[in-house]
């Protein structure tokens, strides 16, 4: 039995390791699912405000029982420091556990905030291990993180859940707000221009911190993803709207879903067209020592709505609603090309693309990219549509 010896080891060895010196039982801790970051005050004393938001296991396993009316499934604590990690520790005297942040959810920053520049926002997250860094971060328009994460919602009822549960819908379904990781901001922001999508608050802040907000069939206040911010040199510097927004999208080739109108004679936006799958593909050509790019993209819808008195089971007809697509979706690229060459920030990551084409032009430019060489470089773009189904029906009911 020469095994006895090792297998008496490895026993040992399983009985200590059962354990961890410095494990703590879930009911010792407050789990942290949000943090929003705002101005503080004046002085340096309380540069910023620090809000977390807490999960009540008790109120999320419980669920409903007898018809009564229960505490809140979350609480936010707030406080001011001069740093962030002393506004932390302020937070975790009110906080009736120690805090337990690897469960973070999404991170708000105010738009106030954002203008002034996010760099030092970030630096608690990139150097403290108890930050896991792949939650989404986005910008509170109008309003303040606290508020934002004090706002009750229904259907979902941890905001915080509710929140990047809007924002992947947002992705997958619209195309619209691309989120983005606090791993991926961290590793752009002192390098390249970004976008970080924004969230408004519609209606009462204050009202929307009550019970009842989520006791009506129509909420007084909800939250909403909004607009896109364009954050250059660690700031925010200016917001994307709708198609402009839209365009990154397809630029950055992460549309998976989305709908498109088209004008039909004399009707505005009287054609729906549901976009199913898209392939953007972007190629750099170096001409006297200046880089070329070209946006090409590729795309396949179906006909969802008709309000135009056409026959689609023609050819023509549907040659046509390929052609008046494709300007429709070069139109919104260009827009964003427009916007973000005149504010000198290049958020597609188009430097990339040209240091593969010619490294060594690459090293003479890269300093003087994004102020003097993007915003003159040209761009052209080019869409090819392809419309595959056309719904149940081929003509419209109106005549």
């Amino acid at each position: 039995m020469k095994h006895k010896p090792y297998i008496f080891v490895l026993a040992l060895s399983l009985i200590c390791l059962s354990g961890c010196w410095d494990s703590a039982e879930l009911q010792d801790l407050s789990i942290v699912s949000g943090i929003g970051i705002d101005k503080g005050g004046d002085s340096v004393d309380d540069r910023y405000r620090t809000t977390v938001q807490i999960i009540n296991p008790s109120q999320i396993a419980g669920g409903q029982q007898g018809g009564k009316v229960q505490a809140s499934p979350v609480t936010t604590y707030s406080a001011t420091g001069s740093t962030l990690k002393e506004a932390f520790h302020k937070v975790s005297l009110k906080a009736p556990n120690e805090l337990f942040f690897p469960h973070i959810q999404i991170m708000i920053i105010s738009e106030g905030l954002a203008k002034e520049g996010i760099l030092d926002s970030l630096d608690v997250i990139e150097r403290d291990a108890y930050f896991r860094e792949l939650f989404p971060i986005v910008i509170v328009r109008g309003n303040t993180a606290e508020d934002a994460l004090k706002i009750s919602t229904s259907l979902i009822p941890i905001p915080t859940a509710k929140m990047v549960a809007s924002l992947e819908s947002s992705e997958m379904i619209w195309g619209e707000y691309l989120p983005v990781r606090a791993d991926e901001v961290i590793a752009k922001l002192n390098n390249s221009s970004l976008t970080i999508p924004g969230i408004q608050i519609n209606g009462s802040a204050e009202k929307g911190n009550a019970g009842t907000n989520i006791q009506q069939i129509l909420p007084e206040t909800i939250i909403e993803t909004s607009g896109l911010a364009i954050i250059k040199e660690g700031k925010l510097d200016k917001w994307l709207e709708k198609d402009a927004a839209h365009g990154v999208t397809w630029i950055k080739n992460k549309l998976n879903r989305t709908i498109m109108t088209l004008d039909c004679q004399k009707q505005k936006e009287a054609i729906g067209i549901e976009i199913t799958s898209s392939k953007t593909n972007i190629k750099v050509r170096i001409k006297n020592q200046s880089p070329i790019l070209t946006v090409s993209i590729l795309t396949e819808g179906v006909v969802t709505e008709n309000h135009c008195s056409i026959d689609l089971s023609k050819n023509k007809t549907i040659e046509e609603l390929e052609k008046k697509l494709n300007e429709e979706i070069k139109e919104e690229i260009k827009t964003t090309l427009k916007v973000a060459q005149e504010e000198k920030s290049d958020i597609f990551g188009f430097s990339e693309y040209v240091n593969i084409a010619d490294k060594k032009l690459w090293n003479k430019i890269e300093d003087k990219w994004e102020d003097e060489i993007f915003p003159e470089t040209e761009i052209n773009v080019s869409v090819q549509s392809v419309i595959r189904r056309t719904g149940m029906s081929t003509n419209s009911y109106i005549k």
